[in-house]
């Protein structure tokens, strides 16, 4: 056993881990099934997912990074119970199409290495905070990265963070908390962020800039408004999927694998524009408000 016990007149006092003490513990029980509370990571010794876990993945980026692998049946299932056994620990019917979708270059990538069918993956990014670990700022980067890379994501919590007043501040994070319960490798999920994050920072406030053309008279037909819509929700896609999908790449030239057929048709359209605004517009813009702020007086803003 990793932890050490030292007994001083009655009393035992707990020598804390390392990160890498704590994640041996972790990763031991995942192969054990020693995870108390769990309905969402299966262990190794599942007969529907083939697990494999990557220390350091993605350039370092995360402690580590698990993925699941659906096992295909050799036995002929109707469509319920195949899709029971397939969802039994995440609900992904929704969060794996839309992960296929946006984050297409993660999975061929490691659908062509493992060869595997790429609906048949779940990535899980796990950090690791043991209590001789420090929660700073960086907390909150190192999830919103792994909310941009996955969708989702874990964090590993030592016997100090678990105590309530700690535990409470934690659960205001956008991520799934799993503590250690001080005890050989035994874990237990605390806190479930049950929601795969697909776009929401990328959106483009698709009515509020339809509201501007209308009370600008600048149009009001439906047929207009629909399209404008649709071309709307297709830009908010693509830049979605640019970040998503080279969030991580160490190329510097970009393809367009992860785009659709329409997407890319829709891109040509750009060439047909009739009129854009030029430099000379934005500049003569510019000095036009410089100008007119120059006879701003300090009281108006106050």
């Amino acid at each position: 056993m990793i932890i050490d016990y030292y007994y001083l007149e009655n009393s035992i006092i707990l020598i804390s881990m390392n990160q890498m003490e704590l994640k041996n513990l972790f990763k031991r029980s995942i192969k054990n099934g020693h995870i108390n509370n769990n309905h969402l990571l299966p262990f190794s010794n599942s007969q529907i997912y083939e697990i494999k876990i990557k220390e350091e993945g993605y350039f370092r980026n995360f402690d580590l990074v698990i993925a699941l692998i659906h096992k295909e049946s050799t036995k002929k299932e109707t469509h319920y119970s195949s899709k029971q056994m397939k969802y039994e620990y995440l609900d992904l019917d929704y969060d794996i199409q839309q992960n296929i979708l946006m984050r297409t270059q993660q999975f061929t990538e490691f659908s062509k290495k493992e060869k595997c069918k790429i609906e048949n993956i779940t990535f899980v990014p796990v950090e690791i905070k043991s209590d001789d670990d420090i929660l700073d700022e960086r907390l909150p980067n190192q999830i919103l990265n792994a909310i941009l890379t996955f969708g989702r994501s874990y964090l590993v919590i030592d016997k100090k963070y678990v105590i309530k007043k700690n535990l409470q501040i934690l659960k205001l994070l956008p991520t799934t908390i799993i503590g250690y319960s001080g005890k050989e490798d035994y874990f237990e999920v605390l806190s479930i962020f049950n929601r795969c994050i697909m776009n929401g920072i990328f959106n483009i406030p698709k009515r509020s800039f339809i509201k501007l053309l209308i009370n600008n008279n600048i149009t009001n037909k439906s047929s207009d408004i629909a399209r404008i819509y649709q071309s709307l929700i297709i830009l908010e896609q693509i830049n979605q999927k640019l970040v998503y999908n080279y969030l991580f790449t160490v190329d510097e030239d970009l393809d367009t694998d992860f785009l659709l057929n329409e997407e890319i048709d829709f891109l040509n359209q750009f060439c047909n524009f009739i009129r854009i605004p030029s430099e000379k517009t934005y500049t003569k813009e510019i000095k036009k408000l410089i100008k007119n702020s120059r006879n701003h007086l300090i009281t108006d803003f106050l």
